[in-house]
């Protein structure tokens, strides 16, 4: 996360445009940018909450909001927007979403008062989560199908490359300019995209197995084999009226079925949360998020007595990298011994690094190595929980993650609000306490998850391999 493979019969359709290696590689790294311009949006706002709040005379934990309203309003929109954009050409939907984000970070960075700025923040959300997972779809597309891992690991890692590069840079730029300056810049990331991906062929990503095509409209997930749809062939897809007809606009040729599937197809993408094990899990990965951006969002004010001499960013960049270590550490781990052997030992370096920080204020060099801790469990900690959720086996791989992810963005959401509320009431230096109980929490949760409902479920499977070996 070679080359094709040798030695087999079947032998993958040559496809023109961005399957050509050098203009593939260009158009993953265009995707990639984009993504890059998300995740400095993400992660850069922590870091300029108190420039936010002193300009628009409001308190810290009502500045928060930027965070909680984009982090909630992205996990939505991801379940939400994706069943009936995937019925649209990928390059549209890249272009316009990233056009998009790129205008409405220029509206917040404009912002006169906090309405305005959470807008702006709340419709550039809708813009990201459109994005991302065109993005995501658009690289497994634009490679052949044995560098598709290597694709999808680029756009993974060009977010993870903003906690590291961008955010830091974003609140380098605010405290030498203005916090404004922070939103500027990934927007003229996302507008420098915008331009590039006018250039580049995104092919539609395959659908039942087929190769990606250059033309046609992709359905709904989970349309493929559909009854009462007739597949039309490749070649026919470019050749529909309204797609070549000038006179016609191209709503009025529209599928009446379309969405009826597209919300079955949202329904399908929540049916999974009936397995108590999926449903655990996922518990799990919300209280260990809701902890940790309850500290996040605020470590500035947390540690601004150790970041004085260096500044703010100096930690979001420790975070990240650290971060991009346990993700490393949490999927080999994963690997090796099992996602139960790193879900435990995560929370519990968690916990501890919480509990810490607020003796290491008054040093840069403490405060460092309780948010490089922080940093690589919480980080590590994922990959083991997806792995987890694969192996219980509920739905597919891409359905499951696509939840933990949801799971990952309403913590945030809600850690984000959370923390508002201590830091107006009871001061920064009480979030420790908020970060270790819902740590607790999560720790409870992942002990009974392990010891009652995966005990059950690997039961269940035991018995129902029996009686297969029986019959």
């Amino acid at each position: 996360m070679g080359n094709g493979v040798t030695g087999t019969a079947v032998r993958e359709p040559a496809v023109p445009g961005p399957r050509r290696p050098r203009a593939a590689r260009r158009t993953l790294a265009v995707l990639g940018a984009g993504v890059f311009a998300i995740g400095t949006d993400m992660f850069v706002v922590a870091g300029v909450l108190g420039g936010i709040a002193t300009d628009l005379g409001v308190t810290v934990g009502s500045a928060g909001l930027a965070v909680t309203v984009f982090a909630l309003t992205y996990a939505v929109g991801a379940v939400l927007l994706a069943p009936p954009l995937s019925a649209r050409p990928p390059r549209r939907v890249l272009v316009v979403s990233s056009a998009a984000f790129a205008v409405l970070n220029v509206s917040a960075a404009l912002a006169p008062a906090l309405p305005a700025l959470l807008a702006a923040r709340l419709l550039g959300a809708l813009a990201a989560s459109a994005y991302v997972p065109a993005a995501a779809a658009a690289a497994a597309a634009v490679m052949p199908a044995s560098h598709r891992g290597r694709a999808l690991g680029t756009i993974v890692g060009c977010m993870s490359a903003a906690t590291v590069l961008g955010a830091p840079a974003g609140v380098l730029l605010a405290s030498m300019l203005s916090w404004r300056a922070a939103f500027a810049l990934p927007a003229v990331l996302a507008a420098a995209v915008t331009g590039l991906l006018l250039t580049c062929d995104v092919p539609r990503p395959p659908e039942s197995g087929e190769p990606p095509a250059s033309g046609g409209e992709a359905p709904c997930p989970g349309d493929a084999g559909h009854p009462g749809r007739q597949q039309v062939p490749p070649h026919q897809r470019q050749l529909r009226p309204g797609r070549l007809s000038h006179h016609r606009p191209l709503l009025s040729h529209r599928d009446p079925g379309q969405a009826p599937r597209c919300r079955a197809a949202v329904r399908a993408r929540l049916r999974p949360l009936g397995s108590p094990a999926v449903a655990a899990t996922l518990v799990v990965t919300f209280l260990l998020m809701t902890a940790s951006y309850s500290t996040y969002t605020y470590l500035p004010q947390l540690l601004a007595e150790a970041a004085a001499p260096m500044g703010s960013g100096l930690f979001i960049a420790v975070f990240g990298l650290a971060g991009a270590a346990g993700t490393w550490w949490g999927g080999s781990a994963a690997d090796r011994r099992g996602p139960g052997r790193v879900v435990g030992p995560a929370l519990v370096v968690s916990a501890a690094a919480f509990a810490v920080l607020p003796h290491t204020v008054a040093t840069a060099a403490g405060a460092v190595v309780a948010v490089a801790g922080w940093g690589a469990a919480v980080w590590g900690f994922v990959p083991a929980q997806q792995h987890r959720l694969i192996g219980l086996g509920a739905a597919t791989p891409t359905l499951l993650l696509a939840l933990h992810s949801g799971a990952v963005h309403l913590g945030s959401a809600a850690g984000s609000l959370l923390g508002g509320l201590v830091v107006d009431t009871v001061g920064a230096a009480r979030l420790w306490t908020v970060a270790v109980v819902f740590c607790g929490a999560a720790w409870a949760v992942h002990t009974i998850l392990a010891r009652t409902v995966l005990a059950r479920t690997v039961l269940a499977g035991t018995v129902l391999v029996r009686k297969e070996k029986r019959s």
